[in-house]
C-alpha cells in the first residue's frame, strides 16, 4: 500500500489516496500503521477519498483506530497533498469532513495553508469537575469536535513542565463519556499564548489545529486576547483569527515528510 506522511506543526498523519488504494478495515490499519515502534509512526491515518460535494473527502482515524470528525492540521495537509501532487491546481480547495466542508487556501510561497474552521460553539457557563478532591474549571468549545480548555495560572510554572496526566484525566473523565480533547493554555500577551494538547484517541500531540482554535476561542470570548492570536505549541507556531463574520481561520505550516510502501495488510 502506497502512503505519504505529512505533518502540520508536528501533528503527523499517514495519508492514503483512496483513488489508488482500497482500504477495507481502516480502524485496524490506523492502529497498525500509526504505531511508532512497529508501524510507520503517526498521530493517526487520513484517507483522501472522492466527494460528490467538494474537491475531496477526508476520513480521519486516530492512532487508536477511533474515527475523528475533524482535524485542522490534517485538512490543511490534505489540500497541500492535492495541490503539490498536481491533482487540483487551484489556490482554494474544498475538503469534505465529518464536520462539514472546509475551504483551504494554499499559501504557496510560505509553505503554509489557511483553513476556514467554521464558527466555534462555546458553552456559556464554565464546566467544573472534581478530581482527587480538587476542582478544575474549563471552558467547553466545539470546533466540530469537543474541546475542554483549561487556563493555567502563572504559579503552575512553565508550559514545558506541566504534568499532562491532568489533561489525560480530564479527557477520560466520566463527565465526557465519549472522551474530550484537552488544551492546557498559558496566555502571555493579548496576541500570544502557549498550549499543550491531549487528544482523545492519540494522547499528547505536538500540535492540534482544532485545539488551537478552541483555545483561541475561549481566550477571546473571556477577554484574555484580541481577535488575532499567535499560538505556540511544542511542534511550532500557528495563527488563529476570529473574523467579524464569526468564521475562525487557522494558518500554519504543512510539510511533506516521506512516502513509501507499507508491507502490512490493508484489509
Amino acid at each position: 500500500m502506497h502512503f505519504v506522511k505529512m505533518e502540520g506543526c508536528g501533528n503527523d498523519y499517514i495519508y492514503v489516496d483512496q483513488e489508488k488504494e482500497q482500504i477495507v478495515n481502516p480502524q485496524t490499519l490506523a492502529r497498525k500503521i500509526s504505531d511508532r515502534h512497529f508501524g510507520v509512526g503517526a498521530d493517526g491515518m487520513i484517507l483522501i477519498c472522492p466527494s460528490d460535494m467538494a474537491d475531496c473527502r477526508m476520513e480521519m482515524y486516530n492512532a487508536d483506530g477511533s474515527r475523528g470528525k475533524m482535524c485542522g492540521n490534517g485538512v490543511r495537509c490534505v489540500a497541500k497533498y492535492l495541490y503539490d501532487y498536481k491533482k487540483i491546481r487551484k489556490e482554494e480547495i474544498a475538503v469534505e469532513t465529518d464536520s462539514g466542508i472546509h475551504t483551504v487556501r494554499i499559501l504557496e510561497d510560505s509553505g503554509k495553508a489557511t483553513v476556514a474552521m467554521g464558527t466555534p460553539v462555546i458553552e456559556e457557563e464554565p464546566h467544573v469537575i472534581s478530581m482527587e478532591g480538587q476542582k478544575t474549571e474549563m471552558m467547553i468549545v466545539s470546533m466540530g469536535n469537543p474541546h475542554a480548555v483549561i487556563f493555567m495560572e502563572p504559579e503552575e510554572g512553565s508550559w514545558k513542565t506541566w504534568n499532562m496526566k491532568k489533561a489525560e484525566a480530564v479527557s477520560t473523565h466520566s463527565d465526557f463519556p465519549d472522551g474530550i480533547n484537552v488544551e492546557l493554555v498559558q496566555v502571555y500577551s493579548e496576541t500570544g499564548m502557549k498550549i499543550r494538547v491531549w487528544e482523545r484517541g492519540s494522547k499528547e500531540t505536538l500540535s492540534c489545529g482544532s485545539g488551537a482554535c478552541a483555545a483561541a476561542a475561549a481566550a477571546i470570548r473571556s477577554g484574555r486576547t484580541k481577535q488575532k492570536v499567535n499560538i505556540e505549541m511544542p511542534g511550532g507556531m500557528m495563527e488563529v483569527e476570529w473574523d467579524s463574520d464569526g468564521q475562525m481561520y487557522l494558518t500554519g505550516g504543512c510539510r511533506f515528510v516521506c512516502e513509501g510502501e507499507y508491507p502490512g495488510s490493508v484489509g
